[in-house]
């Protein structure tokens, strides 16, 4: 005779399927708090440590966008971004990502972060300096990049970096939309050619969304502003031409939006 075995429901294999992500998540986030203290302790290269924890961070981004916990996103990619900028884990790096642990960690033990908190929780996390902090005065405002060059997004963001502001950046403009609804940027700098999605597409869709609508967005062209390609563009973005205007675009966009 036939045993017919129980059914389980799709809700109940998502959710199987999410606390396995969140376990295999954890036991990154655990990896990484033995590599810092493997360092501390003398046992591990500080340079060869940033490479694996690097590695690491790419596969804890990977886990969050498999899950749907508000505020995982943004945390791994703040730390993956922390990484990219430090070749070798020093005495404050330690510290730092014994930071980024404890929060993530929080997290997927069961924090809840309100969406409307996201931000807030972002700027508690440090952040790699890349200029002489004496020089500088921190302001409490967020740039998000949305540039498919890497080279370009270093570029970019150490100077507003230099300014004081608190910069992160996507390669991917369908990731950054995800990241801008929970991040809630003061400023979103976009290319207008990148894959799949143009910048005027993307300044398009955050236009059109109740919940983006107000952020301020700037597109980096090198396109005359009378150009076909941007005629689409919602009259509210700014303009940031390359090349010797950069500076000055980059300014007029930061004083009108009034971010300065």
């Amino acid at each position: 005779m036939a045993v017919t075995r129980g059914l389980i429901s799709e809700e109940e294999l998502d959710s199987q399927v999410e606390s396995e992500v969140i376990d295999e998540a954890r036991d990154l986030v655990s990896n990484l708090e033995l590599r810092v203290q493997q360092v501390k302790n003398g046992i591990l290269n500080p340079k060869e440590a940033a490479k694996i924890l690097s590695q690491e961070s790419a596969n804890l981004r990977m886990k969050a966008r498999a899950v749907n916990l508000v505020g995982f996103g943004p945390l791994t990619h703040r730390l993956d971004e922390y990484l990219n900028e430090i070749d070798a884990v020093g005495a404050q790096h330690a510290d730092d990502l014994i930071a980024f642990a404890d929060r993530i960690s929080a997290v997927l033990d069961g924090e809840k972060v309100d969406l409307d908190k996201v931000a807030a929780v972002l700027r508690e996390l440090p952040q790699q300096k890349t200029f002489n902090v004496e020089d500088v005065t921190i302001m409490d405002k967020d740039v998000t990049l949305v540039l498919p060059q890497r080279s370009a997004a270093r570029v970019v963001g150490r100077e507003l970096a230099a300014c004081g502001y608190r910069v992160s950046a996507v390669l991917n403009p369908i990731e950054a939309l995800e990241l801008i609804l929970e991040t809630k940027p003061d400023l979103v700098i976009t290319a207008q050619v990148m894959p799949r999605m143009s910048g005027v597409d993307l300044a398009c869709a955050l236009a059109s969304m109740p919940a983006t609508k107000s952020i301020p967005v700037a597109l980096l062209t090198s396109l005359d502003p009378d150009h076909a390609e941007l005629k689409a563009l919602p009259m509210n973005v700014g303009l940031i031409r390359r090349g010797s205007q950069f500076g000055d675009d980059l300014a007029d966009v930061l004083q009108r939006f009034n971010i300065t």
